[in-house]
């Protein structure tokens, strides 16, 4: 299967995402709100997240636990993710499964949400603030304790609209067998990286120093290390220089250097031990503990010599839709009890998300945790003070894809780094102009 292959058709699926995203612009107009005459009958709402195999497994124990302690609610979970396993995305297929409810009047209860998309929804007026209802039984003791960035990311023009849910944060996992064998030292810098994945990649490419899928996320690690930034107000910026020198970072190591993979399944590939080092999210922590066949190391991203920490941070938010009152309540009332502290540090330690709660973190079950696990509190929660929230601009989802074909364009040497970005803001521009309605 084609990486390049991959690529495309996820590019298309976020092209097809923005065109629905465009048309909601036209439908928030000639719908209004969703029809509010349901079926009278036992309070039934629906939650919509992208959550697979053992956290589907979770997130179900939590529905079944808040349905005892309130009897008179039942949550309906529904899995929005691909159908195509092999090059889906569950994350776009749940988007694209929202903006499809909506348009038919018929949108969950309480869905996962990226930040971006929570823009949208607020400008058409789909979903309802949470702060509104923070007066039934959310202090604000409650918002004090919530992770700083988290906070901040959940928070629109001074008032909060969504809550954490799933939240993870970039780190660096690596092959502890192959870092032992050739007395290898964990890098500190990306300039340490590059020189470490040249001494780990066998000369056959049996091994590589590093496995990647060349994507946006990807491009920002680097990017944003470099103290850059992809959108400045409405504007796409990423292609100035610092954003042309986090790209040639990774072009070089894949053709230059020959000591980067570059792959649609990471994760597979390091776990097999085809890599040393593999960047990913702490969602990964638990999955690659048990599946690969090595001891895996976990350190915080390097940095750029003389920057400060800039660390990404990923993961979803919990939104309530406007339906009626009644729902809306009901829905409040879920959504505050997944992020309790009790089932926020169950969630985390049960799943490998972060605990959304400083309190979380702090609870003698989860200091346990950090205490038999030393190296995922250095890489992961002591990285929670460097976290670095994406865009929040509506555009974002489709511009990810925009910037996913611009790394494979350049990765695959079609196009140089400059040019590859130079469309890639073009492009990224335009629909954000659209998506204003023409605004600059």
């Amino acid at each position: 299967m084609s990486v390049f292959g991959k690529a495309s058709y996820q590019a298309l699926t976020r092209w097809t995402v923005g065109a629905l995203a465009l048309a909601l612009v036209m439908a928030a107009t000639l719908f209004g709100q969703p029809d509010e005459a349901r079926a009278q009958g036992p309070m039934t709402i629906t939650f919509w997240h992208a959550m697979r195999g053992d956290k589907e497994a979770a997130l179900r124990e939590l529905v079944g636990e808040f349905e005892r302690a309130n009897p008179g609610i039942k949550v309906e979970p529904r899995f929005v993710g691909s159908t195509n396993k092999q090059w889906g995305s569950d994350y776009n297929s749940l988007y694209r499964g929202i903006l499809e409810g909506l348009a038919a009047q018929q949108p969950p209860d309480v869905a996962m949400v990226y930040e971006n998309w929570t823009t949208q929804l607020i400008d058409y007026g789909y979903i309802v603030p949470l702060e509104d209802y923070f007066r039934d039984g959310f202090s604000k003791a409650d918002v004090t304790d919530l992770v700083p960035v988290f906070r901040e990311a959940n928070t629109y023009n001074g008032k909060m609209w969504t809550l954490p849910f799933n939240k993870s944060i970039y780190v660096l996992y690596t092959n502890k067998d192959l870092f032992k064998a050739f007395n290898a030292t964990v890098p500190q810098t990306w300039d340490e990286l590059r020189a470490t994945a040249r001494k780990l990649t066998r000369p056959d490419r049996s091994v590589y120093g590093i496995i990647v899928q060349p994507n946006v996320d990807a491009l920002g690690h680097l990017l944003y290390a470099y103290n850059g930034e992809f959108i400045n107000g409405n504007q796409a910026v990423f292609n100035n220089p610092l954003g042309v020198q986090a790209l040639k970072y990774w072009v070089d190591m894949v053709n230059a250097d020959r000591t980067a993979f570059p792959t649609f399944d990471p994760g597979a590939g390091f776990a097999d031990g085809r890599a040393a080092m593999y960047i990913h999210t702490t969602s990964a922590y638990s999955g690659l503990k048990s599946k690969s066949k090595f001891p895996v190391g976990t350190a915080a991203l390097p940095v750029v010599k003389g920057k400060g920490r800039h660390v990404q941070f990923a993961g979803t938010n919990l939104a309530a839709f406007k339906t009626t009152p009644e729902r809306q309540a009901a829905s409040w009332k879920f959504i505050r009890f997944l992020v309790s502290r009790p089932v926020s540090t169950r969630w985390a330690l049960r799943t490998g998300y972060l605990p959304v709660r400083t309190s979380s973190i702090a609870s003698p079950e989860f200091q346990a945790y950090l205490a038999a696990n030393p190296d995922y509190r250095v890489a992961a929660v002591d990285a929670l003070k460097h976290a670095q929230v994406q865009p929040k601009v509506s555009a974002w989802e489709s511009i990810r894809g925009i910037i996913d074909d611009a790394m494979f364009e350049a990765i695959s040497r079609r196009s140089s780094a400059q040019e590859s970005l130079d469309r890639a803001v073009a492009l990224s521009n335009d629909l954000i102009r659209k998506i204003l309605g023409g605004q600059p």
